[in-house]
């Protein structure tokens, strides 16, 4: 069960994850305190992270090191996100070449975009690359894994549209996700039954997912 967190401890833990963000590695209290500057101690935040491993929202990789969130902690914030309300500026270019549309939204998220069009059963796919990186990729097993993942979303996109979606935007984070169990990967996505259209992102966990959530409303805004 998630534990509610203080206002400073949410505070805390969303600019911890901006900086995992940014650099891709553990963050240190003394990063958050500088480039914050924060109106409480260093012990003070040194304490919140404490207090956040405790909760198992956080995870420190080496005893000297700093943290990084785990799942759960990416999650909390994922909640927050979603329960947003978004001012949408305008709608996503969405293109009646599904190709197209598909390249422009792995381009826009920098990660492999999913465009299923199940009344042609036809799928559209773009931007593999993204995920063959030193981020998500680091030897031989890994890529053998993210090659299998790629593998079994072309073999179960007809179930997916079915048994992931019960949210406007659906999140899977880690292992967790129930059509492919990887540590370092997310899947964002949304169907629209009106255009029997599936829109999905595989991107790394550690991702701006306040981004993808814009990119996603404005999707939606445009199936309306």
């Amino acid at each position: 069960m998630k534990q509610k967190l203080s206002p400073r401890q949410k505070q805390i833990l969303y600019y911890l994850a901006k900086e995992q963000i940014e650099s891709f590695e553990p963050v240190a209290s003394i990063q958050i305190k500088e480039k914050y500057n924060l109106d409480f101690s260093p012990a003070t935040i040194r304490h919140e992270l404490f207090e956040l491993c405790q909760m198992e929202y956080l995870e420190q990789p080496h005893t000297s090191a700093g943290r990084i969130l785990s799942d759960i902690g990416w999650e909390i914030l994922i909640d927050d996100f979603l329960n947003s309300t978004w001012s949408i500026e305008d709608d996503f270019d969405m293109s009646n070449d599904y190709n197209e549309f598909a390249n422009n939204l792995s381009q826009q998220a920098q990660a492999l975009s999913i465009v299923y069009d199940w009344k042609n059963n036809k799928l559209y796919k773009k931007g593999v690359s993204f995920l063959l990186n030193d981020k998500v990729v680091n030897d031989i097993k890994e890529l053998n894994n993210v090659s299998s993942i790629i593998d079994l979303i072309d073999e179960n996109l007809d179930n997916l549209k079915d048994i992931l979606f019960d949210k406007q935007i659906n999140v899977y984070v880690g292992k967790k996700n129930p059509l492919f169990k990887n540590q370092n990967l997310a899947f964002i996505g949304t169907k629209s039954d009106k255009e029997k259209l599936l829109i999905a992102i595989i991107t790394p966990k550690v991702t701006d997912y306040e981004d993808h959530f814009k990119t996603f409303n404005q999707l939606i805004n445009s199936l309306s």
